[in-house]
């Protein structure tokens, strides 16, 4: 039983204009839009779906505004859908939707489905460079895939929410801070996290979803363009601590924020989880 990756998110936004015009800047191919909403398919197969905050359709939100409504995550085959599926229904009531897809809600809330993933490799070049190949970037980054999603899940519900991951999606867990939150990867990813559970009191609500660009380059070249058409940066671009991948934050009026991500710790099934009792902090560094 493996989940391979996050497969989708789905939002219900607010003013859907500006989350077009936002992913379009970030960019990510839109492959389909009306006035309900718009589709967009990443290199890697995975999509983003942007629905208007009044679609019936939509699951509840956890929050106010504009923000991810629901999360799929892909998983490797059919048998392994089956045996989730089975996990999920033993505790709560589960439906399944005309593909097959299965959906529920986590222990903070979050609605959540499950489907076999359609995945297409893919792998970040870093510029080319050696003799006789002078650096010349691009004027624009695609980012290849989304690498993970980060939620902020309330104290009171982050152990059971973190047991859920593990025991019934069969997630891993990488690295924690007690009291601050847990970072977990797929059981079919080597990624450091493709979900962090990140807890500040009783907040609860999206904070943020991750997409892969080459290098450094890559990420200061799509964080410039982002600026030039006036995208309200979060951060400046830095380093992480827990992760080391390297980031830059803005503000996706969808809802939560958006990073670019590149060199990130990867791990396998022999590495043992690490738990600070305080927390070793955010990044090495961050441009002033």
């Amino acid at each position: 039983m493996k989940v391979m990756r996050v497969e989708s998110l789905v939002y219900g936004v607010d003013d859907l204009a500006a989350g077009m015009n936002y992913y379009d800047d970030w960019g990510l191919p839109r492959v389909s839009h009306g006035n309900t909403g718009a589709d967009y398919l990443l290199p890697s197969g995975q999509t983003i779906k942007l629905r208007a905050s009044s679609d019936a359709g939509l699951p509840s939100a956890v929050e106010g505004g504009s923000t991810v409504r629901e999360v799929i995550w892909g998983v490797d085959n059919a048998a392994s859908l089956d045996q989730i599926g089975a996990a999920l229904d033993s505790d709560q009531k589960i439906t399944r939707d005309a593909e097959g897809g299965i959906h529920a809600r986590d222990p903070w809330g979050m609605a959540l489905s499950v489907r076999v993933a359609q995945p297409v490799p893919v792998t970040p070049e870093p510029s080319a460079r050696g003799l006789n190949h002078p650096f010349w970037p691009a004027d624009r980054v695609k980012p290849t895939r989304m690498g993970h999603a980060v939620f902020f899940v309330p104290a009171s519900k982050l152990a059971a929410t973190s047991k859920f991951y593990a025991e019934k999606l069969g997630f891993r867990l990488t690295e924690g801070v007690k009291g601050f939150g847990d970072f977990m990867r797929c059981g079919g990813s080597n990624d450091h996290h493709n979900l962090f559970l990140l807890s500040i009191g009783e907040k609860s609500g999206f904070n943020h979803v991750a997409y892969e660009v080459a290098d450094f380059d890559e990420l200061m070249i799509g964080g410039k363009f982002m600026e030039g058409k006036g995208w309200k940066a979060v951060t400046k671009p830095g380093r992480h601590i827990m992760g080391s991948n390297l980031f830059w934050y803005f503000n996706n009026p969808s809802g939560g924020a958006t990073e670019y991500f590149s060199d990130m710790d990867v791990f396998d099934d022999d590495w043992k989880p690490v738990i600070h009792e305080k927390n070793p902090g955010y990044s090495h560094w961050m441009m002033s």
